[in-house]
Parts: C-alpha cells; sequence; structure tokens
C-alpha cells in the first residue's frame, strides 16, 4: 500500500464497539475506575489531598468575596469641613441634637487644602500621606494629588502651628 491510498481510505477498518457487549463492559470499568483508585493506600491519599484543596479554595474565595469595604472616602474631608457637613438634613440643628464645638483642621487637611488649591483641583482629589514632625510648631506633610489620566503630582508641604491653628507659611 501506497501513500496515495490511505489519503481516501483508511488503511485499516474503523473499530465498532457493540452497545450489548464489550462497549458496556468498557462503560462500566470507566465509571469504577474512581472507586477502586480510591480503595488503595495512595487512592485515598489522593483523594483526602482533593478534598482538603477544595475546601481551603472554597474558604480563601469566600474571605475574597466579602472584603471590608475601604475607610480611605469615609475618614477623609477636606479641611474646615465639619464632620457631617455631607450629611442629608445637616443644615438644621434639632432640638435634641447636643452643639459641638467645631474641631480645628488639621496640619494634613490644612495642607491637602493649600496644595489643592495650588494645583488648580478639587480639594477632595487630594490626600496627605505622611506627615514628619519637624519640631513642637512644624509638621512637614506629603500629599499627592490626582489631577487627571496619569499626572499626579505631589511634594512637601510645610505648616505651622499658630495661635489661629494651623497655617501654611
Amino acid at each position: 500500500m501506497n501513500a496515495e491510498s490511505t489519503v481516501f481510505r483508511a488503511s485499516r477498518p474503523a473499530v465498532v464497539v457493540a452497545p450489548c457487549g464489550d462497549g458496556l463492559r468498557l462503560a462500566a470499568w470507566l465509571l469504577s475506575l474512581p472507586l477502586r483508585v480510591a480503595s488503595t493506600p495512595l487512592g485515598r491519599r489522593l483523594l483526602a489531598a482533593t478534598a482538603l484543596a477544595v475546601v481551603l479554595v472554597a474558604a480563601v474565595g469566600l474571605m475574597y468575596d466579602s472584603a471590608d469595604p475601604p475607610r480611605v472616602a469615609a475618614s477623609f474631608r477636606p479641611a474646615g469641613l465639619a464632620k457631617d457637613a455631607g450629611a442629608v438634613g445637616s443644615g438644621r440643628q434639632t432640638a435634641a441634637a447636643p452643639v459641638r464645638a467645631k474641631r480645628s483642621a488639621g496640619p494634613g487637611e490644612v495642607a491637602a487644602a493649600w496644595f489643592a488649591a495650588r494645583q488648580h483641583v478639587p480639594v477632595d482629589q487630594v490626600r496627605s500621606l505622611q506627615q514628619r514632625r519637624i519640631s513642637a510648631t512644624r509638621t512637614e506633610v506629603l500629599v499627592v494629588a490626582e489631577a487627571g489620566g496619569a499626572r499626579m503630582p505631589s511634594g512637601y508641604v510645610t505648616v505651622r502651628k499658630g495661635a489661629a491653628g494651623w497655617t501654611v507659611p
């Protein structure tokens, strides 16, 4: 037989398994293979390792599915605004609500407000990353602004504490 003759017809007839005899035995053998493997000591170890891996993957997936919400946006507010200034209905004070003294803005908030004005961006797009205390009245604050696109200007802002609170000199 040459190469041209095998292109158009098979060199051997196709193997056909009868459904009532050998085919049924082959299907039963394939279906019982996992049980036969699990009956050996090595098979039981592999089955236990697989079950443990499935449980661990499911547990890690559950932990990542219920992650804590980010708290950065909730804790950051522009300089000079009260904590509940953005809440609905906070313009009115009810009779039962106590009067709170306004907390002065910290060095990070003052530096963020100053840097936002300098970069011409809204105050809520500027974040205070870290603070370095230079003396009792001076602090350097590292701020970064989200100016749009890939542009994120950053810099150190020195603030001083005076009688009126924190200011940028």
